[in-house]
């Protein structure tokens, strides 16, 4: 549980600095959702949307998200946001009550299903990651 919340921040927000095993964990987790999703997912998607590269818009790359958010607990297969979820983790190295604003503005989103969701989530992080977590 304790790599899941470490994994999470380095999926979320790409800034952090991390041991290699916790590095080969996130590597792993990726590698499964790229195997799960298949052909046709951009070339470095997992360092691009660490990145924050917010023109990862398509179908599968959504639905990339929506695998790496559901493996992580932020949100479930039928695209619920997990808000308890999300401050927990979030908090980690943050005060609980930025997460609690973070978690309060972006966990709600009409998506026409979870890949939607998920990606709105995604989008809301790196659109106010500022506000939220300086």
């Amino acid at each position: 549980m304790k790599y899941l919340a470490l994994l999470t921040l380095l999926v979320v927000s790409g800034y952090a600095f991390f041991t290699p095993e916790q590095h080969e964990i996130v590597k792993k987790l990726s590698i499964r959702c790229m195997e799960e999703i298949g052909e046709g997912l951009p070339e470095n998607i997992g360092e691009r949307f660490r990145g924050g590269d917010l023109t990862l818009n398509d179908a599968k790359s959504k639905c990339y998200m929506k695998c790496i958010f559901t493996k992580v607990g932020f949100i479930s297969d039928t695209g619920d946001v997990n808000r308890e979820v999300l401050v927990e983790k979030l908090s980690i190295g943050n005060t609980r009550e930025r997460a609690e604003m973070f978690a309060e503005r972006c966990s709600e989103f009409d998506g026409a299903d979870a890949c939607e969701i998920s990606y709105g989530l995604y989008q809301c992080y790196h659109m106010n990651r500022d506000t939220f977590f300086s």
